[in-house]
């Protein structure tokens, strides 16, 4: 006959069996990640930005004449580098020196009346102590003697005025520059306001650039600057952010001046500068519940760091110290609280 087996104990075995499959996952999920690390200032970078840039020449001036005239001589010709005061335009003086002539012999009748004036009041003072001459008469020859020493003054106003206009029979240079164009012909005939000359200064020169006004701080904060061009590189600084935003490409006008060397006026190239805020790369902030970020390493666990300024696919700042450490092989793996472990 045989003997049916216990049964009693066939639950327990079954509920042990039970939580050994239910604990094996647990037990995984408590194996530490396998990670790689670094020090955040070993994968910091600072972002390099650049713009379009052009020198400018502050005088590209068209230099005209002041008075009326025939053109006798135009020493320079196109692309003549020219100091200032020289000479760029003769005009034929001779009216102007006729009027300046004139003007003098007219100050020189007006001196001996003034002369005569003035003895003929001293002769009526020395009458008048012996009552031979009347106050009256006294009196117009003070007023005439007035009359004449304004009129002295206003014929030294006109020769002055001849004198001038004599020395602008010579159109000289304002400013050190280079010629670009002669706008008349010798034996022309120019009127005051004509164009005669167009004239480039060589010396006084500054850089424009057009900047996005989402890069405006970065480049206010760079600490060196290098307009890049054919010519060369050439080290500048900044002097004015123009405060108006362009309507099409929202960009702000920047200008620069050079600090060593400089280019020819009407250069372009690129304006470049560097970022002082350090960022870490585009590809290394992950995304966790809607938000990028970076793995800090902390006691052994990965701890979400958020980085709130951040975009997808750009580099992103960091305001952590240098030797923070972070999770960079493995990063994909892991959660806020993830055990790891650093590998080599």
């Amino acid at each position: 006959m045989r003997m049916k087996q216990p049964t009693g104990h066939l639950p327990g075995l079954l509920l042990t069996g039970l939580l050994t499959l239910i604990m094996r996952p647990a037990a995984a999920a408590e194996r530490p990640i396998q990670v790689t690390t670094a020090r955040l200032g070993e994968v910091t970078i600072y972002q390099e930005y650049s713009a379009p840039a052009t020198t400018l020449s502050l005088n590209e001036s068209r230099i005209s004449a002041e008075t009326t005239g025939t053109v006798l001589d135009i020493p320079v010709r196109v692309g003549d580098r020219v100091e200032r005061d020289a000479l760029l335009t003769a005009l034929d003086c001779r009216d102007n020196q006729l009027r300046l002539q004139q003007a003098e012999a007219g100050l020189a009748s007006i001196a001996a009346r003034v002369t005569l004036a003035s003895r003929q009041i001293e002769r009526t003072r020395l009458l008048r102590q012996t009552r031979s001459a009347s106050e009256e008469q006294l009196n117009q020859q003070e007023a005439d003697l007035q009359i004449a020493e304004a009129e002295r003054r206003a014929q030294l106003a006109s020769i002055a005025e001849a004198r001038l206009n004599r020395q602008r029979c010579e159109i000289r240079a304002p400013f050190a520059g280079v010629v670009r164009e002669r706008l008349v012909g010798e034996g022309e005939w120019v009127n005051p306001g004509q164009p005669l000359i167009r004239l480039t200064d060589l010396e006084h020169l500054e850089i424009s650039a057009q900047v996005s006004v989402d890069l405006i701080g970065s480049l206010r904060e760079a600490d060196t600057i290098v307009l890049e061009t054919n010519q060369g590189s050439y080290p500048v600084r900044l002097r004015q952010i123009v405060p108006v935003v362009e309507a099409l490409g929202r960009n702000r006008e920047v200008r620069l001046q050079f600090s060593d060397g400089r280019t020819l006026p009407g250069s372009s190239g690129r304006l470049l500068w560097r970022s002082l805020r350090p960022q870490v790369p585009a590809d290394l902030p992950v995304r966790r519940e809607g938000h990028l970020g970076l793995f800090l390493v902390e006691q052994e666990k990965a701890r979400f760091f958020p980085l709130p300024e951040a975009l997808e696919g750009h580099p992103a700042r960091v305001d952590l110290p240098a030797d923070t450490l972070l999770v960079i092989e493995g990063r994909q793996a892991v959660t806020n609280g993830t055990r790891i472990e650093q590998t080599d």
